[in-house]
């Protein structure tokens, strides 16, 4: 399950969990920063490495991730800090009730959606973005499905080359688990949670309606729409110091500093 630490100065730990077929490596700009003094830790979901490749399909189950995960992260004995890219910013909804230390949520690249998924409102018609959903791609969709997902596309190989790394059931077990609305309803999950919220988006992320997060932070208690410029559906690698910054002012909220 752990996959990157980084060991903190101060109180709080922050457990960043990354998204379908892709890789703890995306947060590796926080483990290398300064300016964040809290615990760093960056977990690999079941199915994104070279070990995961003769496994059942089940492993991979939303069920089973969050299970795997809230397990894991209540034996820290620290405060948490939850932080989710697209695919892991859901699961950290999903998981956000059984964290027993919980003290903050951060989501990027997901809108908290509801159930049966509200595809229409929260997320925009991509159809080259479909590659995420499928289970054996062709090279050539899975390098422009990288290359439509982000703004800086010098970040798009390192977006292709975790993808090929994921077992290629992880994507069907997601599918599976859309199709037969296997997610909790995660906007009333989001809404209720009683702790600080963050919800990042990068202005050119071509995925999640704005307009849909915009309504998202007017309904929610103690939550901030926070944008991040010249960025797609990867903030981490694309504006790694504009997300740090965001990330340092929201931990001494969320760590009482």
């Amino acid at each position: 399950m752990v996959h990157l630490v980084k060991k903190g100065s101060t109180k709080g730990t922050i457990l960043c969990i990354h998204g379908n077929s892709s890789s703890p490596e995306i947060f590796q700009s926080l483990l290398t920063d300064q300016i964040i003094h809290q615990t760093i830790i960056a977990v690999e979901l079941l199915g994104h490495s070279v070990e995961h490749q003769d496994c059942n399909i089940e492993l991979f189950s939303t069920k089973n991730q969050c299970k795997v995960l809230s397990t894991y992260i209540n034996t820290i004995d620290d405060d948490i800090f939850l932080l989710g890219n697209s695919l892991g910013g859901h699961l950290a909804i999903e998981i956000a009730k059984d964290i027993k230390r919980l003290k903050g949520l951060m989501i990027f690249g997901t809108p908290p959606v509801t159930n049966p998924i509200n595809f229409e409102e929260a997320f925009n018609v991509v159809p080259a973005l479909n590659t995420y959903l499928t289970e054996n791609p062709t090279e050539t969709d899975i390098e422009t499905a990288a290359k439509v997902a982000v703004y800086k596309t010098e970040v798009a190989p390192s977006v292709s080359r975790y993808f090929k790394i994921a077992n290629p059931l992880v994507r069907t077990a997601l599918a599976i688990d859309i199709t037969k609305n296997n997610w909790s309803n995660q906007k009333d999950i989001f809404l209720n949670l009683q702790v600080p919220k963050y919800i990042v988006a990068g202005n050119q992320d071509p995925t999640v309606s704005i307009d849909y997060l915009k309504t998202i932070e007017v309904l929610a208690d103690n939550c901030e729409l926070l944008f991040i410029n010249n960025c797609g559906h990867y903030p981490t690698l694309e504006q790694p110091n504009a997300f740090i910054e965001l990330l340092k002012t929201a931990s001494l909220k969320v760590f009482d500093l």
